[in-house]
């Protein structure tokens, strides 16, 4: 059986241009509409639920290895025409890396992270990956989070959505294509919460260093905007959070074990200074970054001058900035600052230090072909043209955009109460996940 697509061989001759190519697609767009892809996945309907429940069932927390969960999922891949990956990842090992970001909850594994390469792969592949970690256990369940319940055409448990509904589409969907006789995707289960340094950069760092021909990837994730298939993940915001703190002094004081007899005028009020330094990277260096200040503290009395004071801000950024590119240039901007501002007998001292979030912007083209096919797949499936969802940070679609050099985009099913508990998947929409899933991968290998 043959996966029709929305888009045609015919649409891509060698050698057209962009503009060219995206006129092709248009033209054929509505030329041939496929069922080809919802029969073969409502046929796995159940078998994609029953794997759905069971890999719930077994616990896999953000900072637990999931050597259990990936049992799972290596049994899977190992009935198709897969050689199958392990590997047992620390994050110690990239704490240097460019895009590291410091895991949450803290460790270092190991962490087992599972690639499945298809046999008698040849030319451009393209692959897609989900993570198998899931949020914590929270007080405030109705159900059990590892007993998945279903209630209407909801799933209930730990997971569901985020993202072991993820990782259970993209393993029905590569059975399907099996069956189908169509060219199958890498497929890669790894650790992506807490800023993806447990699975998704060891995974992909590797992966840069090897020939890999991988085309564009497939992040089985849902935008966490909770709309299921209505949103693309095309961009990601870089983002850094920075503690800038500020040590001044006090002068003498006049009268005997008084210390609010300090003249004001003699001392250095690091709050102050610390509200001019931040003015001075705000219009300097972050003049084209979003800058939020989140908290700011100095000093202990009202009486006299504050000798140290602390600031803790945040920086969205985009383009061609990076956390460590900024934070180089801020903590230059600051030692000219302590130049002109300190008195030689009594400097102010600056330090800049990251805490918390430290993440690369990283976008993938919406209007390339690939990003076409996937947006195609997505109307043909729902009956619903996609939107751009540009706003997340931290998100794992930044490793292959940035290590591999290829477009990445996330897609997902109708979920809800990420982050917390009752977390619940939409059956049906997951089914249709399966669905694109099949369109968009046999579309791309046309191509």
């Amino acid at each position: 059986m043959t996966i029709k697509n929305r888009l045609s061989r015919r649409a891509f001759v060698a050698g057209a241009s962009a503009v060219a190519t995206t006129a092709a697609i248009n033209d054929t767009a509505m030329a041939v509409p496929s069922a080809d892809a919802l029969r073969l996945a409502e046929r796995r309907r159940e078998e994609l639920v029953a794997l759905l429940i069971e890999m719930i069932r077994v616990q896999s927390l953000s900072g637990e290895s999931a050597s259990d969960a990936q049992a799972i999922v290596k049994a899977y891949l190992g009935k198709l025409p897969y050689r199958i990956e392990e590997s047992a990842d620390r994050p110690s090992r990239y704490q240097d890396h460019a895009e590291f970001m410091p895991p949450n909850p803290p460790g270092d594994g190991p962490f087992i992270n599972v690639v499945g390469w298809p046999e008698n792969a040849s030319g451009k592949q393209y692959a897609m990956f989900s993570h198998i970690d899931t949020h914590s256990l929270d007080a405030g369940w109705v159900t059990e989070p590892l007993e998945p319940k279903t209630i209407g055409n909801r799933l209930y448990g730990l997971g569901t959505s985020d993202d072991k509904g993820g990782v259970a589409a993209m393993l029905v969907a590569s059975a399907a294509l099996a069956e189908a006789g169509e060219t199958l995707p890498v497929v890669m289960s790894l650790h992506g919460k807490g800023g993806g340094s447990r699975g998704s950069l060891p995974v992909f760092e590797r992966l840069s260093k090897e020939d890999h021909d991988i085309g564009a990837v497939l992040y089985v994730h849902p935008a966490e905007t909770g709309r299921g298939l209505e949103d693309i993940k095309n961009a990601v915001q870089g983002i850094v959070d920075l503690k800038l703190t500020v040590s001044g002094w006090r002068a003498p004081p006049m009268e005997i074990g008084s210390t609010d007899s300090s003249a004001w005028d003699a001392g250095g009020n690091a709050l102050d200074m610390c509200w001019r330094a931040l003015e001075h990277l705000r219009s300097g260096v972050f003049a084209d970054v979003l800058f939020n200040i989140g908290i700011m503290e100095g000093g202990d009395r009202v009486g006299s001058v504050a000798d140290s004071a602390e600031a803790t801000f945040r920086l969205k950024f985009s383009g061609s900035h990076t956390w460590g590119s900024l934070l180089d240039a801020a903590r230059t901007a600051l030692d000219e600052l302590a130049a002109t501002v300190s008195a030689e007998e009594s400097p102010y001292q600056f330090a800049l230090d990251t805490v918390g979030y430290r993440t690369n912007p990283g976008a993938a083209d919406w209007d390339i072909p690939v990003s076409q096919v996937l947006r195609n797949s997505i109307e043909d499936v729902t009956g619903r043209a996609p939107d751009a969802y540009p706003n997340h940070y931290a998100g794992d679609i930044r490793y292959p955009i940035r290590l591999l050099g290829v477009p990445a985009y996330g897609i997902g099913s109708l979920g809800g109460n990420f982050y917390g508990p009752n977390e619940w998947v939409d059956i049906d929409d997951l089914v249709k996940l399966v669905a694109v899933l099949i369109q968009t991968l046999s579309g791309w290998k046309e191509l």
